[in-house]
């Protein structure tokens, strides 16, 4: 075996591996950014001049994959945007608030998403960036800056609309006349120009930091775009061997598609398939299940986003028993009000038990596999993360189990969907670097945490008064309504 540059000792290895093997006091040997071995301490090799871990106390499992995110407007969180169904929200505070950041704003907002979602665990990000057109560029080196400055694995996913069904126009305007005050465009735009700025924007960014990087084009949502702009972008896509996302069957009102479902549309343009992924798929019939399984098209779940935004449960049990591979994320933080996934599981969970009135619907199990193995597989990257196994990328997050509310302990996966918070991980490593230990950054050091806090809040008071967004006096209680 090659000589190790890190070794991981003595922690409960929870490998997600083909064999699901769980190894008390194992070990994980890394080399440069691979994983060399994993096994029981028995047979670790000698440290030599390799870095140490010691995770005795500790459970070490694959970096968890939030597969579906939007990180720049986690600006706009807590209590701009509550309480509005999901268009109203979007038009209202999501796009007018978004267009009002400056470009040191954008940055900003992505360094506290990255910050609180390795915090989390999560290694890999899914990030569907929405924004003006003649901003696409500016924004895409913005934030893949952050992702490279930051240690993460990054999807930049850049999102157009080249279509507005008249219904929905109709709606749009109706929710719109809300807040007749904001400055309201959703960014509908030509579809040759969407396409060939995605393309250079993949030609720019795609395979940077090494490899950690990825661009793909996003149709954002299935009902916003054109048969050409959902083919275009899929073809697109093959040629740089990467997958298309999209938002799909998230509210009742973009679950329909010219005269039939939205997945039965697109499943009848050809444009359904293993290198798409498919967020939320909350309205779904039991034959869009049926198509989804039969087509191989990939799933991110939100539990909280569809929760908070009043869009429903997804039938992700049956999606599962179907064929589906199903990823978890945890969408934008101003719908879920964090970026923390780990917390995110045992929601995911509850709703799924609550829904079919089963407390058997999803085991712990299959949930940590949505947030680690399957959601590589979601995004295309099984065979390099997702499990802990010889040959692949060190993605690795590591949990402490030395809490009051972590014990007793019989079942580690149990405890972690159902007991941990997300303030348990101790360590990330990302291609064999630590990006975070004893959950302090790599990337942070000193006072700069605080002053990105500091600069956090700053930005987003100057946000809302400039895109004259709805405030609240916290100076008193007053119940609002519906």
């Amino acid at each position: 075996m090659t000589a190790p540059s890190l070794i991981i000792r003595n922690g409960l290895v929870v490998t997600v591996d083909p064999a699901r093997r769980v190894i008390d006091r194992g070990y994980v040997a890394v080399g440069d950014d691979r994983i060399l071995a994993v096994g029981p301490m028995a047979e670790c090799p000698d440290a030599g001049s390799a870095r140490v871990i010691d995770a005795s106390g500790q459970a070490v499992l694959p970096g968890f994959v939030n597969a579906h995110v939007h990180t720049f407007d986690i600006l706009l969180r807590g209590g701009l945007a509550e309480d509005r169904g999901l268009y109203d929200w979007l038009c209202n505070i999501v796009l007018p608030g978004t267009q009002a950041y400056s470009d040191a704003e954008v940055s900003t907002a992505a360094r506290l998403f990255c910050l609180e979602a390795v915090r989390a665990g999560a290694t890999t990000i899914v990030d569907n960036v929405e924004t003006k057109f003649d901003r696409w560029e500016r924004y895409a080196g913005l934030i893949t800056a952050t992702y490279a400055e930051c240690g993460v694995r990054g999807v930049y996913s850049q999102m157009f609309y080249d279509y507005t069904p008249p219904d929905i126009e109709t709606l749009f305007k109706a929710i719109e006349a809300r807040s007749p005050d904001i400055d309201h465009d959703l960014g509908v735009y030509a579809l040759d120009g969407a396409l060939s700025k995605t393309e250079a924007i993949m030609r720019r960014h795609h395979g940077a930091a090494d490899g950690r990087i990825s661009v793909w084009p996003s149709p954002g949502v299935a009902v916003l775009c054109s048969r050409d702009g959902l083919l275009g972008a899929k073809a697109l896509a093959k040629r740089f061997g990467v997958r298309v996302g999209l938002h799909l069957g998230e509210s009742p009102a973009d679950r329909m598609q010219h005269g039939m479902t939205s997945i039965e549309y697109l499943n009848a343009i050809g444009f359904l398939g293993p290198d798409i992924l498919a967020a939320h798929c909350v309205q779904l019939t039991d034959k869009d299940i049926r198509i989804l399984g039969a087509s191989g098209t990939n799933v991110v779940t939100n539990p909280v986003s569809n929760l908070y935004l009043g869009n429903g449960v997804a039938r992700v049990a049956e999606m599962i028993q179907a064929g589906v591979t199903v990823g978890l994320g945890t969408d934008d933080a101003i719908a879920s009000g964090s970026a923390n996934i780990l917390a995110d599981m045992k929601t995911l969970a509850l709703v799924q038990k609550g829904h079919y009135r089963d407390a058997a619907a999803i085991t712990a199990e299959k949930v940590i596999e949505m947030a680690t193995i399957d959601g590589a597989a979601a995004i295309g990257m099984a065979d390099e993360i997702g499990s802990l196994e010889p040959g692949k990328k060190a993605d690795i997050t590591i949990l402490n189990l030395r809490a009051a509310h972590l014990v007793p302990r019989h079942s580690v996966a149990s405890v972690i969907v159902y007991q941990c918070r997300g303030d348990e991980v101790d360590t990330v490593i990302v291609d064999g670097r630590v990006i975070l230990r004893n959950r302090q950054p790599a990337w942070l050091a000193g006072e700069a945490e605080d002053d990105l806090m500091q600069a956090a809040q700053s930005a987003s008071e100057r946000v809302a008064v400039a895109a004259r967004l709805p405030r609240h006096d916290d100076t008193t209680w007053v119940a609002r309504r519906a």
